[in-house]
């Protein structure tokens, strides 16, 4: 099944200079939940419930004059820019998977030049997932398909390969359409299996809990990370340079190493991680995550605990 079998084919849309006032209405009218906001029927914007509470919010919080008019708002002055959009052809498994790992409640669906054609929410995705479901007697080859839908790895509570795969595939699209630049950064644990051969596989869980934990408080808001197999963890990087990829990838290898975990076998003393890093502008994920993976071995083979940067 795919998105433009689920999808809203009447979205509520408004150019960027329309009174937010006016797009309210019609937002009302409709029982829509969100306005997607155009240029040249391209989608700018996007703006949901949320917003139209914030802006009231603001105008009620502030003290008003008899002679003062409140403040006339356009869409522009109050939307979220460059929403995430997708193409109609998507399947709506990997749509349900990018909206909830995103957590995003309204997806603009566009056609191959870029032009909104239409809206898919995550309501529309998890009715299709139920019918799906419902179904399953003579859909067994799409219920095979909709397991992978987990999107979080079990032990290390990071995203599992499946959420990687379609979070790079997106970012991948998104910077070759606007050139954009990039990273990804892939780790690996540092004499790991001698970590569980001394310390037991339950202890080595533990410690994958603990470092996957540490990552994700070292990362920025916008950065993903993910299990990319065994002791390996790929941190995904959206619009970041290779300079910034770099100073990312160190937190990430000093915030495990700050965890302090014993580890005997190490010549550290203790648990560190290695990384290799990639940075290009709209490049291809697969060949990034491959030099990405060079580069980590050659940090290994340079003494670990380290980082090294290839631009591929």
């Amino acid at each position: 099944m795919l998105v433009n079998e689920v999808m809203d084919c009447e979205p509520i849309a408004f150019d960027n200079n329309t009174p937010l006032e006016v797009a309210v209405q019609a937002m009302i009218r409709a029982s829509s939940s969100c306005i997607i906001v155009t240029e040249n029927g391209t989608p700018c914007g996007i703006i949901t419930e949320r917003d139209i509470t914030q802006v009231f919010a603001s105008l009620v919080s502030q003290p008003a004059r008899i002679d003062q008019k409140p403040p006339q708002h356009k869409l522009q002055d109050v939307m979220t820019a460059e929403p995430v959009c997708i193409q109609s052809d998507l399947p709506f498994t990997d749509a349900l998977t990018l909206s909830r790992s995103r957590r995003l409640r309204h997806l603009p669906v566009v056609d191959g030049h870029g032009k909104l054609i239409g809206i898919v929410s995550q309501t529309h995705l998890l009715d299709a997932y139920a019918q799906v479901l419902n179904e399953q007697s003579r859909l067994e080859d799409s219920i095979e398909e909709l397991k992978l839908l987990s999107l979080e790895d079990p032990l290390m509570k990071i995203g599992n390969r499946r959420a990687m795969e379609v979070d790079l595939d997106y970012t991948e699209a998104e910077a070759t359409r606007h050139n954009k630049t990039y990273s990804v950064g892939l780790f690996d644990i540092d004499f790991f299996k001698k970590f569980n051969d001394a310390y037991g596989h339950q202890a080595g869980d533990e410690a994958l809990k603990k470092v996957a934990s540490a990552i994700k408080q070292a990362i920025r808001l916008s950065d993903r990370v993910f299990r990319y197999g065994g002791e390996e963890i790929l941190v995904l990087m959206p619009e970041t340079n290779a300079a910034e990829a770099l100073i990312c990838s160190e937190r990430v290898r000093a915030a495990t190493e700050g965890l302090s975990i014993p580890h005997s076998e190490s010549p550290f003393g203790h648990i560190t991680i290695s990384g290799g890093v990639c940075s290009e502008a709209h490049g291809e994920w697969r060949k990034m995550v491959e030099v990405a993976d060079r580069a980590l071995y050659e940090a290994k083979n340079s003494g670990r605990n380290s980082i090294v940067q290839s631009d591929g």
